[in-house]
Parts: C-alpha cells; structure tokens; sequence
C-alpha cells in the first residue's frame, strides 16, 4: 500500500486592517537628549543601557565604536562591519537594534544592507514606520533613494560612499 501524501497550500488572504497604514510619515527630527558615550573602561563597565536595564558587552562597544567614525553623507553595511569585527552580520544587526546612543554619537541609521536596501532598523523591512525614519535620516545627509528604499549610487556610478574598515 502505497503511503498517501497531503500538502496543504496557503492561499494569500487580503484583509484590510485599521492597524496598518499604507503611507508613513518619515520623521526626522533630532533628538533633544543626548546619552554621553562612555569612553573609559571603567564608564563602559558601569554604564546601563536604558533600552534593556543592561550592561552592554565589550562587543556592543566594538560595534559602536566603528559606527560612530561613519562621517555624514556616507554610509557602510552590516557585513562590512561584521567583517571588520570578524563577526556575524547578525549580531552587528543585535547589537545596533538596542543602540542607545542613536542617532548621535553611534549612528546607526548610517549602516543599510549588502544589497544597498534598507532593512532591519529597528527590525523593519519594506513599508514600515521604522524604515521611513531612516530613510529620512539618510535623505537628510544627501544620500538619494528609489521607490523600493534601494540606495542610489552616486554620480560617478561607483560605490565610493561606502566607508570601508
């Protein structure tokens, strides 16, 4: 007897929901605090990030520490990063989801994805809130955008606005 095998197939259901909006209002505005970035060891060690009610770890602060020498105008990718540190995208991607000093010192809206999308702020893709922020962050410091929040290279076609570690 020859086993009968059931697939089951999801079928696309369209609801609209008062809970999800299909345009969002960037925003753009600075921050009126400012968290004092610790330099020091021993202002690392005591520090307690207000996001998490934690200590964040050495990595965190490697992490940081290369975001915050991204200049104005220019932007790098997780992988970059993680490359430089030898890491995981993803945990550089863990590490700037509880940044607490953002967007300055440590900006992190500065850092988009390989593909030059961007994706995953705050644990954002495609239409959200979270990624119309940083899109207007970016468009704020001259970096241009198309329609599906791919970053456009700049006039001479290349990537010279990344900045490399």
């Amino acid at each position: 007897m020859t086993p009968t095998i059931t697939r089951r197939t999801r079928t696309a259901t369209k609801t609209k929901s008062p809970y999800f909006k299909k345009e969002f209002i960037a925003n753009d505005e600075d921050i009126t605090t400012l968290i004092t970035y610790p330099v020091t060891p021993e202002e690392r060690i005591s520090f307690i990030n207000p996001k998490t009610n934690r200590k964040l770890t050495t990595f965190h602060y490697k992490v940081y520490d290369l975001v915050a020498k991204i200049p104005k105008g220019q932007v790098t990718t997780y992988k970059a990063l993680s490359d430089a540190l030898q890491s995981h995208p993803r945990a550089v991607g863990q590490a700037l989801r509880i940044n607490p000093f953002c967007p300055l010192p440590v900006p992190c809206h500065r850092v988009i994805m390989t593909n030059k999308a961007i994706g995953g702020f705050n644990g954002g893709f495609g239409d959200c809130q979270f990624v119309a922020n940083k899109k207007a962050k970016l468009a704020k410091e001259g970096l241009v955008f198309d329609a599906k929040n791919v970053l456009k290279s700049n006039d001479l076609g290349d990537d010279s606005i990344f900045t490399a570690f």
